[in-house]
């Protein structure tokens, strides 16, 4: 128990450290005290509740339930979308937009794979004051259909936006077969292309998932043999062609023979791998991509967050 001296004392460290700003050394020499006795009254101003933390909007931005998720998935960090639109996408393209611009610095190479997510960022990305800026696709491009949330369409946009270098693969994203994806990988062309995907500091995909929405399953891009290996090995999900099941296991069904996007381990080495999707579809994908380590962080809505601490 604290008697009333040692309150008054608790209570002007308090005010000294909290409301006026002073550090705990410029407080030990104007209370004739060492630093370390200061550092323990603040400590204790806390335990004890002369001082008591009380953080703004904190239930209101679901601060609790994306430290959780953060835990329960190993990501440094989750984004959970405030407000989800009509349509969500919009709303996912806001949030990781200025997630995007915040963590961005000069020289950053950043790499995009494909989507309506994707599309809607760039869509919703600002001019930034960043030097030396190169964007880059990780995939190459569907067809003419999708050519707004294609990578290549995506890069370009955001190129124009951050005043940065463009790097286009000027290819599909998929290929017959593997002779004319190695062919095309000898071309001089290519060389450069790739080594600007492996040495990307930044990476914003999409989480694909295996259901009848998939683009992928949706325009028969996979054959029905890479479809039933995928389906018998118990893929959730992918991410720039690479899929995986609910633990994270890279699966090798044929596809990634033919098909024309950065290595798995190149990806892998990119420090910053930023993730964006949800829906009831993608729960399983969002947990596997994290346990894989595909990314390490994750933007996503609340419906989804919510769905996700229940699973884990």
């Amino acid at each position: 128990m604290l008697d009333e001296n040692m309150k008054n004392e608790y209570a002007k460290v308090a005010c000294y450290y909290y409301k006026l700003g002073m550090t705990q050394d410029d407080i030990a020499q104007k209370m004739s005290t060492t630093r370390q006795r200061i550092g323990r009254i603040l400590k204790k101003c806390i335990e004890t509740g002369i001082v008591k933390i009380v953080i703004e909007e904190y239930d209101h931005q679901n601060v609790d339930l994306s430290i959780q998720l953060e835990a329960l998935l190993g990501l440094n960090e989750i984004i959970i979308v405030k407000n989800v639109d009509d349509e969500i996408y919009d709303s996912f393209g806001a949030t990781a937009s200025s997630y995007l611009e915040r963590v961005i610095n000069d020289n950053d190479i950043i790499g995009f794979s494909r989507g309506r997510a994707l599309s809607s960022l760039v869509n919703n990305m600002h001019p930034i004051d960043r030097a030396n800026l190169t964007v880059t696709q990780l995939v190459g491009g569907l067809n003419a259909e999708e050519a707004h949330i294609n990578s290549d369409d995506i890069v370009r946009h955001s190129s124009e936006i951050l005043h940065a270098k463009p790097c286009f693969m000027y290819a599909p994203i998929i290929l017959e077969n593997k002779l004319l994806r190695d062919s095309l990988m000898k071309e001089s062309f290519f060389s450069p292309v790739y080594e600007t995907m492996k040495a990307c500091t930044i990476a914003m995909v999409g989480i694909g998932d295996m259901s009848s929405q998939s683009s992928f399953v949706q325009r028969k891009y996979i054959s029905q043999a890479e479809y039933d290996i995928l389906q018998n090995k118990k893929a959730v999900g992918e991410i720039c062609t690479h899929y995986f099941d609910v633990n994270g296991k890279l699966i090798e069904s044929g596809l990634n023979d033919r098909v024309l996007a950065i290595d798995i381990d190149s990806f892998k080495k990119i420090p910053l791998r930023i993730g964006v999707g949800g829906g009831p579809e993608k729960l399983s994908a969002i947990i596997g991509a994290a346990r894989g380590k595909l990314i390490n962080v994750l933007i996503t809505n609340l419906e989804t967050a919510n769905a996700l601490l229940k699973m884990l």
